[in-house]
C-alpha cells in the first residue's frame, strides 16, 4: 500500500504572482517614473464623473449625424445615474 500525499501544485504559481506584485508596488512607488505614474492615474481618478461625461460627450458629437432619440435618450439616462450616484456620495 502507499501513502498518498498532499501535492503542493499551486506554489510556483503564486510565488511568482507575488513577485509580480512587488515587483509592480517596487516600481510604482521605487522610481520616479512610477511615482509619476501613480500622480497620473490618482489625477484621471478623480475626475473620473467629467472624464465619463467628457467621452459621452464627444461619443455624441461625434455621432450627431447618426444619432437617433434612442441614443439621445441613452446619454441623458448614463448622465442622470451618475448625478444620483454622485449626489448618494456626498450624502454619505
Amino acid at each position: 500500500m502507499t501513502k498518498s500525499e498532499p501535492e503542493v501544485k499551486n506554489f510556483w504559481n503564486g510565488f511568482l504572482a507575488g513577485g509580480a506584485v512587488a515587483g509592480i508596488i517596487l516600481y510604482a512607488f521605487g522610481t520616479k517614473n512610477g511615482r509619476n505614474g501613480v500622480r497620473v492615474l490618482l489625477s484621471f481618478s478623480e475626475d473620473l464623473d467629467n472624464n465619463i461625461h467628457k467621452i459621452f460627450s464627444q461619443t455624441q458629437s461625434i455621432n450627431s449625424k447618426k444619432t437617433t432619440k434612442n441614443q439621445g435618450s441613452m446619454l441623458e439616462t448614463v448622465t442622470t445615474i451618475l448625478d444620483k450616484i454622485q449626489y448618494a456620495a456626498k450624502r454619505t
